[in-house]
Protein backbone atom coordinates (compact mmCIF):
# COMPACT_ATOMS: atom_id res chain seq x y z
CA UNK A 1 0.00 0.00 0.00
CA UNK A 2 0.93 3.11 -0.75
CA UNK A 3 2.33 5.36 2.10
CA UNK A 4 3.17 9.36 2.23
CA UNK A 5 5.93 10.97 4.22
CA UNK A 6 4.60 14.38 5.31
CA UNK A 7 4.77 15.21 8.47
CA UNK A 8 5.31 18.32 11.20
CA UNK A 9 8.23 19.04 13.91
CA UNK A 10 7.76 20.07 17.71
CA UNK A 11 9.33 24.31 15.95
CA UNK A 12 6.23 24.16 13.36
CA UNK A 13 3.59 26.58 13.76
CA UNK A 14 0.04 26.09 14.13
CA UNK A 15 -1.04 28.30 11.09
CA UNK A 16 0.78 25.81 9.13
CA UNK A 17 -0.36 22.85 10.39
CA UNK A 18 -4.21 24.12 9.73
CA UNK A 19 -3.12 25.17 5.88
CA UNK A 20 -1.91 21.12 5.80
CA UNK A 21 -4.84 19.56 7.22
CA UNK A 22 -6.61 20.98 4.60
CA UNK A 23 -4.92 20.79 1.76
CA UNK A 24 -3.95 16.83 2.53
CA UNK A 25 -7.77 16.24 3.87
CA UNK A 26 -6.63 14.46 7.16
CA UNK A 27 -7.82 15.13 10.38
CA UNK A 28 -4.43 13.81 12.14
CA UNK A 29 -1.06 14.85 11.68
CA UNK A 30 2.58 13.25 12.65
CA UNK A 31 5.26 14.94 14.38
CA UNK A 32 8.66 13.87 14.37
CA UNK A 33 11.91 14.89 15.44
CA UNK A 34 14.19 14.54 12.47
CA UNK A 35 12.81 11.28 11.00
CA UNK A 36 12.18 9.91 14.72
CA UNK A 37 8.15 9.83 15.24
CA UNK A 38 7.06 11.75 18.68
CA UNK A 39 3.11 11.31 18.68
CA UNK A 40 -0.12 12.49 16.44
CA UNK A 41 -1.17 15.52 16.43
CA UNK A 42 -5.36 15.59 15.64
CA UNK A 43 -6.93 18.73 14.13
CA UNK A 44 -9.21 18.96 17.19
CA UNK A 45 -6.67 19.56 19.11
CA UNK A 46 -5.43 22.85 17.92
CA UNK A 47 -9.13 24.36 17.25
CA UNK A 48 -9.49 27.97 17.94
CA UNK A 49 -5.52 28.40 18.81
CA UNK A 50 -3.52 31.26 17.94
CA UNK A 51 -1.55 31.41 14.73
CA UNK A 52 1.56 32.13 16.67
CA UNK A 53 1.23 28.99 18.68
CA UNK A 54 3.81 26.08 17.92
CA UNK A 55 3.16 22.37 17.33
CA UNK A 56 5.70 22.21 21.14
CA UNK A 57 2.56 23.80 22.86
CA UNK A 58 0.41 21.48 21.84
CA UNK A 59 2.59 18.26 23.40
CA UNK A 60 1.03 17.47 26.44
CA UNK A 61 -2.31 16.73 23.49
CA UNK A 62 -0.46 14.31 21.35
CA UNK A 63 -1.18 10.46 20.91
CA UNK A 64 0.86 7.93 20.39
CA UNK A 65 -0.70 5.21 17.83
CA UNK A 66 0.88 4.11 14.62
CA UNK A 67 1.11 0.93 12.57
CA UNK A 68 4.52 -1.10 12.27
CA UNK A 69 5.53 -1.30 8.70
CA UNK A 70 5.63 -5.04 8.83
CA UNK A 71 1.65 -4.45 9.53
CA UNK A 72 -0.46 -6.55 7.01
CA UNK A 73 -3.28 -5.13 5.40
CA UNK A 74 -6.10 -6.43 8.37
CA UNK A 75 -3.85 -5.16 10.94
CA UNK A 76 -4.36 -1.83 8.93
CA UNK A 77 -7.94 -2.33 8.85
CA UNK A 78 -8.37 -2.84 12.42
CA UNK A 79 -6.06 -0.02 13.60
CA UNK A 80 -7.78 2.45 11.18
CA UNK A 81 -11.13 1.64 13.81
CA UNK A 82 -9.11 1.53 16.93
CA UNK A 83 -7.87 4.43 16.79
CA UNK A 84 -10.89 6.49 14.47
CA UNK A 85 -8.20 7.99 12.32
CA UNK A 86 -8.26 9.06 8.64
CA UNK A 87 -4.21 8.93 9.17
CA UNK A 88 -2.02 6.31 10.24
CA UNK A 89 1.72 6.66 11.30
CA UNK A 90 4.42 3.79 9.82
CA UNK A 91 7.02 3.35 11.76
CA UNK A 92 10.16 1.02 11.48
CA UNK A 93 12.20 -1.48 13.64
CA UNK A 94 14.08 1.83 14.61
CA UNK A 95 11.47 3.81 15.78
CA UNK A 96 11.61 6.23 12.62
CA UNK A 97 8.39 7.58 10.60
CA UNK A 98 8.87 6.12 7.23
CA UNK A 99 5.50 7.17 6.06
CA UNK A 100 1.67 7.08 6.45
CA UNK A 101 -1.44 5.58 5.51
CA UNK A 102 -4.23 7.68 4.09
CA UNK A 103 -7.70 6.09 4.79
CA UNK A 104 -9.52 6.75 1.38
CA UNK A 105 -5.89 5.81 -0.82
CA UNK A 106 -5.80 2.68 1.48
CA UNK A 107 -9.50 1.80 0.61
CA UNK A 108 -9.24 2.34 -2.89
CA UNK A 109 -5.92 -0.04 -2.96
CA UNK A 110 -7.67 -2.50 -0.60
CA UNK A 111 -10.55 -2.97 -3.28
CA UNK A 112 -7.77 -4.37 -5.98
CA UNK A 113 -6.81 -7.15 -3.49
CA UNK A 114 -7.66 -10.64 -3.93
CA UNK A 115 -9.89 -10.39 -0.69
CA UNK A 116 -12.36 -8.28 -2.77
CA UNK A 117 -11.58 -9.39 -6.79
CA UNK A 118 -11.66 -13.35 -6.53
CA UNK A 119 -14.78 -15.35 -6.15
CA UNK A 120 -15.32 -17.42 -2.76
CA UNK A 121 -17.07 -17.44 0.52
CA UNK A 122 -17.29 -14.51 3.00
CA UNK A 123 -17.84 -15.46 6.37
CA UNK A 124 -17.97 -13.33 9.98
CA UNK A 125 -17.74 -15.50 12.39
CA UNK A 126 -18.28 -14.72 16.31
CA UNK A 127 -16.10 -15.34 19.11
CA UNK A 128 -15.11 -14.37 22.77
CA UNK A 129 -11.76 -12.33 22.98
CA UNK A 130 -9.32 -15.57 23.21
CA UNK A 131 -9.67 -15.21 19.11
CA UNK A 132 -6.43 -16.49 16.89
CA UNK A 133 -6.14 -15.69 13.06
CA UNK A 134 -3.28 -18.49 13.07
CA UNK A 135 -6.13 -20.81 14.14
CA UNK A 136 -8.38 -19.69 11.60
CA UNK A 137 -6.25 -19.73 8.94
CA UNK A 138 -4.73 -23.37 9.89
CA UNK A 139 -8.47 -24.57 10.09
CA UNK A 140 -9.14 -23.06 6.37
CA UNK A 141 -5.93 -24.73 5.49
CA UNK A 142 -6.10 -28.21 6.89
CA UNK A 143 -9.64 -28.48 5.31
CA UNK A 144 -8.52 -27.87 1.70
CA UNK A 145 -9.18 -24.17 1.84
CA UNK A 146 -7.64 -21.10 0.73
CA UNK A 147 -7.56 -18.12 2.79
CA UNK A 148 -8.07 -14.63 0.52
CA UNK A 149 -7.96 -12.19 3.86
CA UNK A 150 -9.32 -11.96 7.47
CA UNK A 151 -9.57 -9.17 9.60
CA UNK A 152 -11.84 -7.86 12.40
CA UNK A 153 -14.86 -6.56 11.63
CA UNK A 154 -16.17 -5.76 15.11
CA UNK A 155 -15.04 -5.94 18.92
CA UNK A 156 -17.02 -5.79 22.39
CA UNK A 157 -16.47 -5.75 25.89
CA UNK A 158 -16.93 -9.57 25.60
CA UNK A 159 -16.63 -10.82 22.09
CA UNK A 160 -15.03 -10.45 18.27
CA UNK A 161 -16.52 -10.96 15.06
CA UNK A 162 -14.10 -12.02 12.56
CA UNK A 163 -15.11 -11.57 8.54
CA UNK A 164 -12.86 -13.72 6.22
CA UNK A 165 -12.71 -14.79 2.63
CA UNK A 166 -12.05 -18.33 1.48
CA UNK A 167 -11.69 -20.59 -1.33
CA UNK A 168 -13.26 -23.93 -0.87
CA UNK A 169 -15.14 -26.70 -2.35
CA UNK A 170 -15.67 -28.26 1.67
CA UNK A 171 -17.09 -25.27 3.30
CA UNK A 172 -19.36 -27.66 5.61
CA UNK A 173 -16.07 -29.40 6.99
CA UNK A 174 -14.48 -26.04 7.88
CA UNK A 175 -17.28 -24.59 9.47
CA UNK A 176 -18.09 -28.13 11.18
CA UNK A 177 -14.13 -27.42 12.61
CA UNK A 178 -14.74 -23.84 13.16
CA UNK A 179 -17.57 -24.43 15.59
CA UNK A 180 -15.43 -26.80 17.44
CA UNK A 181 -13.29 -24.59 18.17
CA UNK A 182 -15.65 -22.35 19.21
CA UNK A 183 -16.27 -20.19 17.19
CA UNK A 184 -19.82 -19.16 15.55
CA UNK A 185 -21.06 -18.83 12.11
CA UNK A 186 -22.88 -15.42 12.24
CA UNK A 187 -23.25 -15.18 8.48
CA UNK A 188 -22.27 -17.09 5.37
CA UNK A 189 -22.67 -16.45 1.81
CA UNK A 190 -21.29 -17.28 -1.70
CA UNK A 191 -20.08 -14.01 -3.05
CA UNK A 192 -18.00 -13.96 -6.57
CA UNK A 193 -18.85 -9.72 -6.76
CA UNK A 194 -16.25 -7.29 -4.84
CA UNK A 195 -19.11 -5.18 -4.59
CA UNK A 196 -20.82 -6.45 -1.64
CA UNK A 197 -17.68 -6.85 0.02
CA UNK A 198 -17.07 -3.24 -0.56
CA UNK A 199 -20.16 -2.57 0.90
CA UNK A 200 -18.98 -3.85 4.02
CA UNK A 201 -16.03 -2.54 4.03
CA UNK A 202 -17.74 0.67 3.55
CA UNK A 203 -19.85 -0.17 6.75
CA UNK A 204 -16.95 -1.01 8.50
CA UNK A 205 -15.17 2.51 8.52
CA UNK A 206 -18.55 4.04 8.74
CA UNK A 207 -19.42 2.69 11.95
CA UNK A 208 -15.87 3.08 13.49
CA UNK A 209 -14.44 6.11 11.92
CA UNK A 210 -16.94 9.29 12.47
CA UNK A 211 -14.47 11.51 10.92
CA UNK A 212 -17.16 14.24 10.54
CA UNK A 213 -13.76 17.12 10.51
CA UNK A 214 -12.64 15.65 7.02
Amino acid sequence: MTTHFLHIAPNTSIEEVNLLFEAHSLSALTVCVRDTFIGVLRKEAVEGATKEALVSDYEYALEHYFIPSTATWDAVVEAFALYQTDMLPVINEGGDFIGYYHLDEFVLQLIETPFIQEAGYVLILQKDIKYSFAEISRIVEENGGTLLGIYLSNRTENNVHITLKLITNQLSEILQHLRRYGYGILTEKDDDHYRKELKDIADYFEKYLDLGNR
